[in-house]
């Protein structure tokens, strides 16, 4: 479900991703504004948070509505394949930048986070931040055919609920998101992320670690005239079932 409150826009809360996804794109097809990116029209809502109450890979609704080729390019490029493309309907941009795993990997990034958290489990600075200074000098010597990760930040909180055991929450920060093409790929792959880093800490703390919510802002979410009527079809089929 969603809100939109006058002070702060447009607020979904979920239990699921799939029910995050669903909602997210209901809200924009509802509330959202017709714009232009690059002369290419879409309706677009600003500001936009999104939060799912407990992450769980394991959803029904990506499993009968998402598309599985787009869910398995995601999952390759946060999990397997060094170079990034784009897979949009209309690519904006070439291949070559690097993906998200390749950021992952070549940053550290996982065991920044495992370790940071084992040895200071209350810490604030375990941070995985995806775009880098190599990015902006690509951006500015070619305005037209650049890339700049969407998925800006995602940060782990763990929250000690007794001596036994912790609860893991994640919080990201999406600077544009394709709210039909991509963010169920987004969405699934963060959740399996927070996953690995969950069964990681469990090792390294000797403690369970559960799995709490997901929590982000997304400053651009907005759907492709290209793909609307999908996503309205999505809408259709969804509430009839």
């Amino acid at each position: 479900m969603y809100i939109n409150d006058n002070n702060f826009g447009v607020q979904i809360n979920a239990n699921s991703i799939g029910e995050a996804w669903v909602s997210m794109v209901e809200a924009i097809i509802n509330e959202g504004s017709a714009s232009y990116d690059e002369e290419r029209k879409r309706t677009a809502l600003q500001n936009l948070r999104l939060k799912v109450n407990q992450q769980n890979s394991s959803d029904p609704i990506f499993e009968q509505f998402a598309n599985k080729e787009n869910l398995n390019h995601m999952k390759n490029l946060m999990f397997n394949k060094a170079e990034m493309f784009d897979f949009d309907v209309v690519p904006s941009f070439s291949k070559g930048a690097k993906s998200y795993y390749q950021r992952i990997t070549e940053g550290k990034m996982f065991d920044f986070v495992i370790k940071r958290l084992s040895y200071i489990p209350e810490s604030k600075k375990a941070v995985m931040v995806f775009p880098t200074y190599e990015d902006y000098k690509q951006v500015l010597e070619n305005q037209k055919d650049d890339y700049l990760p969407c998925l800006v930040a995602f940060q782990t909180r763990l929250l000690k609920m007794s001596d036994d055991y912790y609860i893991q929450n994640n919080i990201f920060f999406m600077r544009s998101w394709d709210a039909f093409q991509k963010a169920p790929g987004n969405l699934l792959t963060m959740v399996m992320l927070s996953e690995k880093i969950s069964r990681g800490l469990s090792l390294a703390l000797g403690k369970e670690v559960k799995l709490g919510s997901l929590d982000g802002l997304i400053t651009d979410a907005h759907i492709y005239e290209e793909t609307i009527e999908d996503a309205k079809n999505l809408l259709k089929t969804t509430h009839t079932n």
